[in-house]
Formats: structure tokens, C-alpha cells, sequence
């Protein structure tokens, strides 16, 4: 009923309920062992109120019949909305207030200062629970050892679990093994990690799927790949069932030691019970091939995976295209994205970017052009760098008109073009010997971009001086200074190579 009514007075615009009257019907709910209301309300009365609330629930305390559990809440309340200062400043005032905190409000706010890596003040904490006389439990116990481990603080390990096994009783369960066997690998302790594993069996803790996974990952880091495949061979025959991510482990493994058939048949194993491989799985094989250059197994690999209905991210099919390209196997690159088009892939510009760059530096300049028309029927327009890659190819192969008509579309599409697909075009003329047109794009260039530039300018020069035509040639030159260009060693050397010419 008191429940009720506050909850009609929360709702009433006109009325808003003070701190006093939140405190009051979490001691009334606490008292009625209504736990989890009540820790509502606190996180409400935390978010909603600027105030002490510990002060606020200790003055409240006379209105009603109270359970010191409250206080608990608290402090976990604060370590669950992450307002870790805060707990520990309530922790030390239910201390203050002649009260002791349970030891599941003390291993929340180990566990919080834990999370926010306020290592020394764990051990604050676990002294002052020495103090006041709170008993650590299992869980006291795994939250300290997985702070040491953190710190890397191995020594002082050995030492305070001995302590709590002696002093307080408690033995090493399956979390704390697992605790240490991980903070061993972490620290490239690998040998400590195996012994540890080891001992297990003699103080009757059974490894578990954890154990072995924490294991096999840090010795495959080692490159002890075989060592590893041995103790899952161990895992498998003390009827622990390996996941996805124990696999992954092993084929990863495997992929970087360049051994693809044993990856291979562990992948096959993987499928066959039933598991699914991830893109963990897809990128460690694309890896271990493009180390072994053998793009095509992992092509492969990728084709018969998708016949399995196994779901290949646009990562790993933006990834394999990209290796393909990167590799020189254009035509093969753009086979398969015609193939997985099919399958519902949408590509993007840089895919295309990367796919008409590799089949112009393979001198496919004919099927690059035919790859930019596909990409503009699916809606892609073509940025700055599909034009110069395209641009830049066509006036090397001599397609001068093509490579001209493009550069207008770059230009008529907002696009401005670069001093490198001037140098293309103006090259491309010059080897053709149509000088006049050469300089025409000069010109054009140096009057509606502003980007003359030096090299372009020698290559007129130069072209005249295999024309014997030094005046030109120097004509070029002082249009160059006008421009404000300074000429370089090669400027020089051509109209030095031009006037010793005509002397003779």
C-alpha cells in the first residue's frame, strides 16, 4: 500500500517526492524484503536527487522499522551505475556509522574498483575488511588474484594465496586457476601457466573449456602450434567439447606457420560437428595464403564455404578483393565480384577503385573502362581517383581522345583535375608529336586550374628539342618564368643538350 501511494504521488506533476520520502519507502520495502524495489529506487533517487543519500536513509531511519541491508544496497547501487568514488566514500561511512558491510557489498565494490583499475585501493579494502572483521569468501578470493594478475604482481601471488588457504581457509577453485593460467599467458609465462595447469588435477579442480582455450591461444602465440593440437587432442578425450573459438585458435595457429593442410582439416572438423566458422576463421586462412601466395586456394576456400550457406561478411569479400588486386590478379578479382554481386554483395567505390587501379597497372585499360561503366549502372559515381587511375592508363596506352573526353566528364562532375593527369595528357602528345595539342592542355590547365607544371613544360621542351627546334623550345622556357615557374636541373639540361645541337 505505501508502495502504491508513493507511486501515485511520482506521478502527479504538481507533487514531487523529497529524498526523505524516497528513504522512507526503501526502508519499507527492505524491511519487506523487497530487495530488488528497492534497489529501483535508490538507483532512481541517485539519478534524480543531488543529495547525500546515505545521510538521507541514516535520518529516515526513526519514520519506520529499518534493515541495515540497506546500506549494502547502496553501495552496490553506486558500483552498478558505475559511480565507484561514490561507493567507497558510503562504504567508509557505514564503517564510520558503527556498522560492517556484508562481504557481498565489500566484493561489489572490489569488483567495481577492479573494473576501474583501481588496483591499490582493492587491497585498501581487503585490510579494512581485516579490520572490522568481514571473512573473505570465494569470490573475495578470485577478485584479488585477478588484480594481481593485472598488475603482473606474481610474486606477491604465491604468498596471499597461501595466506588464504591457511589463514583463512579457502581453497583454489576452477575461476581462480583460470584467473592465474590467464594472467601467467598474458605476461608470456607460459611455462607457470602449463604448471599450474598441471597441479590442477592433483588438488581436484577439473580444467574446463576456459583452461584449455587460455592455454592453447598462449601457446599458439608461442608458436608451439603442435603442443597446443596436443592438449585439445588431451581436452577432446576427457569429454570437454571444443567451441568455435578453441578452433579458431588452432587454425589461426596453423594459418601463420604457413601449415594450410593441417588449418584445412581442422576446418572441415569444425563443420562437421556442427560448428560455424567466423570471420576470425576466413581472415586467418586469406592471411596464411597471401603469406604462401596462393591467393587462389583462398578464393577457393571462400567459393566452397558459401556452398556450405556458411555466412561470408562484406568484410572478408572486400578484404579477398582487395588482396586479389593487390596480388596483380585482376581478371580473377573481377570474376569473383561478379560472382558474389550475384549472391546480394553490395560494392562500394573503393572496391571498384581498387579493382580498375590493378587491371590498368596490368594493362587491361579496355576492361577497366568497361568495370567503370558497370559501377555507374549501379548508381556509383566515379571520384577523383577513378578518373586520374583511368585518365593516366588511357593517355600511357596512347588513347589520347578517350583519356581528353574523360577528363572533361571529371570536369563537367564538379571534379578538378591534378597536375598528374595534365603531365599524362601533355606526355601522351608529345610522344605522338602533336605538340600544338600538347600545348593547347597546357595552357587549358595553367588557365582554369592554375597548376602548371614543371615537368609537363619539359616535356614540350624536350619534344622540341628532338625537333630540332630550339627556339620553341625556349619560347617554353620563358613562358615558364611568366608563370612564376622556377626551372629545374632537367630544363636546363634540355636547353643546354639544344643549344649544343644547333652549334655543331
Amino acid at each position: 500500500m505505501a508502495l502504491n501511494f508513493f507511486n501515485c504521488i511520482r506521478t502527479e506533476p504538481s507533487l514531487k517526492p523529497s529524498p526523505k520520502n524516497y528513504c522512507v519507502i526503501i526502508h519499507i520495502l527492505t524491511w519487506s524484503r523487497s530487495f530488488s524495489q528497492a534497489m529501483e529506487l535508490i538507483i532512481e533517487l541517485i539519478k534524480t536527487h543531488e543529495c547525500q543519500v546515505f545521510e538521507n536513509l541514516i535520518q529516515s531511519m526513526d519514520e519506520c522499522n529499518w534493515n541495515p541491508v540497506v546500506l549494502d544496497m547502496l553501495i552496490k547501487c553506486y558500483v552498478q551505475l558505475g559511480r565507484i568514488d561514490e561507493g567507497l566514500e558510503s562504504f567508509k561511512k557505514v564503517i564510520g556509522f558503527g556498522l560492517v558491510p556484508s562481504i557481498n557489498a565489500c566484493n561489489s565494490l572490489l569488483n567495481g574498483l577492479l573494473r576501474s583499475n583501481a588496483i591499490n585501493t582493492c587491497w585498501d579494502i581487503y585490510e579494512e575488511m581485516g579490520r572490522v572483521g568481514i571473512p573473505p569468501n570465494s569470490y573475495t578470493l578470485n577478485i584479488l588474484t585477478h588484480a594481481l594478475c593485472r598488475k603482473g604482481d606474481f610474486d606477491r601471488v604465491t604468498e596471499f594465496l597461501e595466506r588464504m588457504e591457511e589463514r583463512e581457509g579457502l581453497d583454489l577453485d576452477l575461476v581462480t586457476y583460470n584467473t592465474l593460467i590467464d594472467g601467467y599467458c598474458k605476461r608470456d609465462k607460459l611455462g607457470d601457466a602449463l604448471y599450474l595447469y598441471k597441479i590442477m588435477y592433483r588438488r581436484g579442480v577439473a580444467p574446463n573449456l576456459v583452461s584449455y582455450t587460455i592455454l592453447i591461444t598462449g601457446l599458439c602465440k608461442e608458436h608451439r602450434v603442435r603442443k597446443a593440437h596436443q592438449l585439445f587432442h588431451r581436452m577432446v578425450h576427457r569429454g570437454i567439447a571444443p567451441d568455435k573459438f578453441i578452433y579458431n585458435s588452432l587454425i589461426c595457429g596453423y594459418c601463420k606457420e604457413g601449415e594450410m593442410k593441417k588449418s584445412r582439416a581442422l576446418l572441415n572438423e569444425m563443420i562437421h560437428s556442427g560448428l560455424e566458422p567466423d570471420d576470425f576463421t576466413c581472415r586467418s586462412f586469406i592471411e596464411g595464403y597471401k603469406r604462401g601466395k596462393k591467393l587462389i586456394s583462398a578464393l577457393k576456400l571462400v567459393l566452397w564455404l558459401r556452398k556450405l550457406c556458411v555466412p561470408i561478411s562484406s568484410e572478408i569479400d572486400t578484404s579477398l578483393m582487395a588482396s586479389l588486386c593487390i596480388y596483380n590478379r585482376p581478371n580473377v578479382a573481377k570474376s569473383f565480384l561478379r560472382r558474389i554481386i550475384e549472391d546480394g554483395f553490395e560494392p562500394g567505390l573503393p572496391i571498384y577503385n581498387f579493382l580498375i587501379k590493378s587491371l590498368c597497372e596490368n594493362n587491361y585499360v579496355t576492361e577497366a573502362v568497361v568495370v567503370r561503366e558497370e559501377m555507374m549502372g549501379r548508381g556509383i559515381k566515379p571520384d577523383f581517383y577513378t578518373y586520374q587511375t583511368l585518365i593516366c592508363s588511357l593517355c600511357k596506352g596512347g588513347r589520347l581522345l578517350e583519356g581528353e573526353e574523360l577528363m572533361r566528364e571529371m570536369v563537367e562532375s564538379g571534379l578538378v583535375p591534378s597536375s598528374m593527369i595534365c603531365g599524362a595528357l601533355v606526355s601522351g602528345y608529345c610522344k605522338s608529336r602533336e605538340l600544338d595539342k600538347a600545348e593547347m592542355v597546357l595552357c587549358y590547365f595553367s588557365g582554369n586550374f592554375q597548376m602548371p607544371s614543371v615537368e609537363s613544360y619539359n616535356e614540350i621542351i624536350g619534344a622540341h628539342i628532338k625537333n630540332k627546334d630550339v627556339k620553341k623550345a625556349f619560347q617554353m622556357h620563358d613562358e615558364m618564368l611568366k608563370l612564376g615557374l622556377i626551372p629545374n636541373c632537367q630544363s636546363c639540361k634540355l636547353l643546354i643538350t639544344g643549344l649544343s645541337s644547333r652549334k655543331r
